[in-house]
């Protein structure tokens, strides 16, 4: 299990962070300079945290604790694969030459460096590509040889900092099928960082949600995406429809919250307490427009005018304003299909189911 409790202060900015993980891929994500990338340059070596411990199956690779004892292991001994954004691969060395370059002059005689890179170069799809200068290979072609030589040195952990962030889409979805084949097949932890939300959804077991030098929640992807502790999680993978409610009222195993704008209704839940102040957030996918009669609810339906579509290409998204005195939007996807006939301007129907609203504490 790899064990990390660092604190690392760089002029005003202080990364305060502490998770396990076992031979899992643990995503990274949140907005730009929250300390992502510091964290693996510290598991890395890269960098030396201002004190805390790093360890990975009970090798200590930095502790520095109140007694000011210190380990700080060297890193060519933290057996670390590292998978940069820029893939840095050597531009006068090939294919093979780059991958091989970690294990020249190890104890691998010559023959065995060659057995070890073809199979690398043909398990990341390189085949027919060692004698080719990176000059000479695609973005992709690249970020794999770039993985190959991180694994050629049999690492215990791999860590990859934004490294597909540079690549079209249809690349991005084959190399994140390569890295969950890798993953399978070394059974090894993997750190990834990532702003893209589908490397989130695809790759993740765990996520690491940061802010700010911190880690704001960690858990399931499915915990994150759905169950979001906090606004600014929420706001980050996307949840879009976000509102300040108070409960008002608790009857007949329902529960009422309301603000200046709206009121809706959930289940009961006993930690809520009258009067308490709550956010709620609900996905746009969970939304459902009402076409007609027979679809009509009593609770939680909302009349409002379609103000803009996005065409998502599968999904299309609708902003739609709410009939209010003070009015409000709600953000809703649905998938695209040729029998598409909203228009802006349309007057909609949109109901909120009451089990697919998350409730934030704000205590």
């Amino acid at each position: 299990m790899l064990k990390v409790n660092v604190y690392k202060k760089l002029g005003d900015f202080e990364l305060d962070v502490k998770f396990e993980l076992n031979n899992e891929i643990l995503v990274l994500f949140g907005p730009s300079g929250c300390g992502k990338t510091t964290t693996l340059e510290l598991i890395a070596g890269l960098k030396v945290p201002d004190r805390g411990e790093i360890s990975n199956q009970e090798v200590t690779f930095f502790s520095k604790l109140a007694n000011n004892s210190k380990e700080d292991l060297p890193i060519n001994k933290r057996r670390i694969g590292y998978v940069f954004q820029d893939y840095s691969l050597f531009p006068h060395m090939t294919a093979f030459e780059n991958i091989a370059y970690g294990i020249q002059g190890s104890i691998f005689s010559e023959q065995e460096i060659k057995e070890k890179v073809n199979e690398l170069l043909a398990e990341l799809r390189l085949k027919g590509l060692a004698d080719h200068y990176p000059e000479e290979l695609s973005g992709g072609q690249q970020q794999r040889v770039a993985i190959a030589r991180a694994l050629i040195v049999e690492p215990d952990i791999l860590l990859l900092d934004e490294p597909f962030s540079a690549l079209d889409t249809l690349v991005r979805e084959k190399l994140r099928q390569d890295l969950l084949r890798i993953h399978a097949e070394f059974e090894i932890p993997i750190i990834y960082v990532t702003h893209n939300l589908t490397d989130v959804f695809e790759l993740a077991d765990q996520v690491a949600v940061y802010n700010e030098g911190t880690i704001e929640q960690f858990g399931t992807k499915e915990e994150v995406f759905y169950r979001p502790q906090t606004r600014n999680v929420a706001r980050f993978v996307e949840s879009k429809n976000i509102f300040d409610m108070s409960v008002v009222t608790k009857y007949d195993s329902e529960i009422v919250l309301n603000n200046e704008k709206f009121s809706i209704i959930i289940p009961d839940d006993s930690s809520l307490k009258i009067g308490e102040e709550v956010i709620i957030t609900i996905r746009p996918e969970f939304i459902q427009i009402i076409s007609n009669d027979l679809e009509r609810r009593n609770k939680n339906l909302y009349a409002g005018q379609i103000i803009k579509i996005l065409n998502k290409g599968s999904i299309v998204r609708l902003f739609i304003k709410v009939f209010s005195k003070k009015g409000f939007d709600f953000i809703v996807d649905f998938a695209y299909d040729s029998n598409f006939k909203l228009a802006v301007g349309d007057n909609i129907d949109v109901y909120l189911p009451a089990n697919k609203i998350h409730i934030i504490s704000k205590n």
